[in-house]
């Protein structure tokens, strides 16, 4: 059965699949970038939250965080961690309320695969920020892309009752990972379900260039979670970003 949600059936394993550390790891680097710039923000979106395991971490820690994703399969989860959430596009949201910090992470902005709709993201971003406000993203690098992930050899997993299969394949400036889940069913047996994850590398001039556009002002980057400019090999690049004014339509 092919899935239209490329998460419907992934968000049930997805937790137990990705690392608690891996979320932990994201927020705590986000907390030092925030101490770094003397930054408290009293209210955050977490843009393409998914199950709403960050969040989580800053709902423990006594930040006001709400949560937004395309799939409705994440957010059912996410609601169960007791986080508010919308469900809508990142293209083009509206949700009528503004925020101090914005973030969006575990590469999500590269699932946008035409610069003109990542232009119109960045946009719907700065519309929902309060003035001076933070968007702090990442995004897989060019090489990354281009040069590490055609390496991936494709994977198994056995998570709970469900078998993973990761098809790894890749063309210029474009990463396709296919996913088949095996389920196992009330009688025993099995029922197959595939999903395609597809990512767009950007050039990082072509970023820089489109959060101008959007009224951004690049406070900072950063690579590969650590306080390090970002270099050819990068594999991840993190962008702080401040609102400076209202974006071109």
């Amino acid at each position: 059965m092919v899935i239209k949600d490329p998460y419907e059936k992934f968000a049930q394993v997805f937790d137990s699949f990705v690392p608690s550390e891996l979320h932990r790891e994201y927020y705590s680097f986000i907390i030092r970038i925030l101490k770094k710039l003397k930054f408290k923000p009293r209210n955050i979106l977490d843009l393409a939250c998914g199950t709403g395991k960050l969040a989580r971490f800053f709902l423990d820690a006594g930040y006001e965080v709400e949560g937004f994703d395309l799939s409705e399969s994440m957010l059912t989860i996410a609601r169960k961690k007791g986080l508010r959430v919308y469900q809508g596009n990142m293209i083009n949201f509206e949700l009528g309320k503004r925020y101090d910090l914005i973030i969006c992470v575990f590469d999500s902005l590269n699932y946008i695969l035409k610069q003109s709709d990542l232009q119109k993201c960045f946009n719907s971003v700065e519309r929902h920020l309060n003035w001076n406000g933070l968007f702090i993203f990442d995004m897989n690098s060019d090489f990354k892309i281009n040069e590490v992930l055609p390496t991936y050899k494709n994977d198994y997993h056995m998570v709970d009752d469900t078998e993973l299969i990761w098809l790894n394949s890749h063309r210029r400036n474009t990463w396709v990972g296919e996913l088949v889940l095996f389920q196992k069913t009330e009688n025993g047996k099995y029922q197959r379900f595939y999903e395609k994850h597809v990512e767009r590398a950007y050039k990082i001039t072509a970023i820089e260039k489109l959060l101008k556009r959007s009224k951004f002002e690049i406070l900072r980057t950063y690579s590969d979670f650590k306080f390090n400019e970002i270099k050819k090999d990068s594999k991840r690049w993190f962008f702080v970003c401040k609102k400076l004014g209202e974006a071109k339509p």
